[in-house]
């Protein structure tokens, strides 16, 4: 599981390695790209903790025959690779703004992570800068309500909460910029 990096919550200077989000539509056979490449950060106050995208997820089942006058079983390997299953995760995410704005901004990231702004779309490509890893084919399936807030002395407002995904697209690498 890889880590993105995280703001550093005791200073302004926030160091952090950008999470960018592009809305898109699928047809059935192409992506296209809805409204401009988001960075969260900088339009939300969110910013990832944990965003464990797999490199290489679980393959699917095989065709095969068994039979049962013969030793082993008779496998079908496509002559282009293993096919790679769909997979979920679970997405821990930051919120570090004020307690003021806190609730509208993570109403507005939530809205925009499933599709539900204004002229959105439901299907997200995601680039994690820190991994250096993006795919296409996400779309959310669980916001967790269980928002954990961190207030101390610290002039930000630190909260955690998850989020999980799941990406239909599992070969196909991307990347993004803003």
């Amino acid at each position: 599981m890889e880590k993105c990096g995280i703001a550093t919550y005791n200073t302004k200077d926030m160091d952090y390695k950008k999470l960018l989000i592009q809305q898109q539509i699928f047809n059935g056979t192409t992506y296209t790209n809805v409204g401009s490449v988001v960075d969260t950060q900088a339009a939300y106050h969110v910013v990832c903790q944990e965003f464990p995208f797999k490199y290489l997820p679980e393959t699917k089942d095989l065709a095969k025959r068994d039979w049962y006058d013969e030793h082993g079983e008779d496998v079908y390997i496509p002559t282009d690779g293993l096919k790679m299953k769909a997979y979920d995760l679970e997405v821990t995410f930051l919120y570090v703004g004020s307690r003021e704005n806190m609730g509208n901004e993570l109403k507005e990231f939530v809205k925009f992570i499933c599709g539900r702004n204004s002229g959105g779309a439901p299907m997200l490509a995601i680039y994690d800068q820190f991994t250096g890893i993006g795919k296409r084919g996400c779309y959310v399936t669980d916001v967790n309500n269980d928002l954990y807030v961190y207030d101390d002395a610290n002039e930000h407002v630190v909260s955690r909460f998850k989020v999980k995904f799941r990406v239909t697209d599992p070969v196909t690498d991307i990347t993004l910029s803003v």
